[in-house]
């Protein structure tokens, strides 16, 4: 199969395939996958990227050394967040803006799946009143035919923002409501995941189906 490479605006790049083979799909199947990610940031001590599992283990004696098991808890509370709380982010706002389709995990019977490879995350931070970082993400989005590993289309996203952690909401604060609205990583990095798909969905399979 021939490689296209088409470049569009926010990052957002096709490097095979057109993606039209999703058109006129009732059901599509859908994947994260998070072996390649590196990580950065959580808190202003470190902005180089690491392998996921490296950066876990930082962060985990970091705030162990500060309070007893709260590292620990931590880290368990990230490994939940993916599945529970933000992945569910890229899964409603796909299936709100792909009229006609569902799109969801565990269609293992739909003839193709949405395999999206997170690459690299900051989660960001939230200090309310003191500072904050917006959360980041990049990624790649490949489609395959369900239980195989034959990749149709592919495309890769880079440097998606998450919700900011310190915008300004009238008459609530100012900055500081806004730094608590977003003061977790699953708020911050749940709005990157929804972008994504709003991204995908206006710049890639919106265009795709004309």
């Amino acid at each position: 199969m021939g490689v296209t490479t088409i470049a569009f605006a926010q990052k957002t790049k096709i490097t095979a395939g057109t993606f039209s083979e999703l058109k006129d799909q009732k059901e599509v199947n859908l994947v994260f996958e998070y072996s390649y990610l590196e990580c950065v940031g959580g808190a202003p001590f470190s902005k180089k990227p690491k392998p996921e599992a490296q950066w876990l283990e930082e962060m985990r004696t970091k705030k162990n050394d500060k309070e007893a098991s709260t590292g620990d808890d931590w880290v368990k509370r990230w490994n939940t967040a993916k599945t529970d709380a933000i992945e569910p982010n890229f899964e409603i706002k796909i299936s709100e803006m792909w009229k006609g389709a569902l799109v969801k995990r565990g269609l293992d019977n739909a003839k193709y799946t949405l395999v999206v490879h997170i690459l690299y995350t900051d989660p960001g931070y939230s200090i309310p009143g003191v500072s904050s970082a917006d959360a980041y993400l990049s990624a790649g989005i490949d489609v395959v035919e369900t239980g195989s590993d034959n990749v149709i289309s592919s495309l890769t996203m880079e440097r998606i923002k998450g919700a900011s952690a310190g915008k300004y909401i009238p008459g609530i604060g100012g900055a500081i409501a806004g730094a608590i609205d977003s003061a977790t990583f699953e708020k911050r990095l749940g709005e990157s995941y929804e972008k994504m798909a709003k991204s995908f969905y206006g710049k890639v399979i919106k265009k795709a189906f004309k």
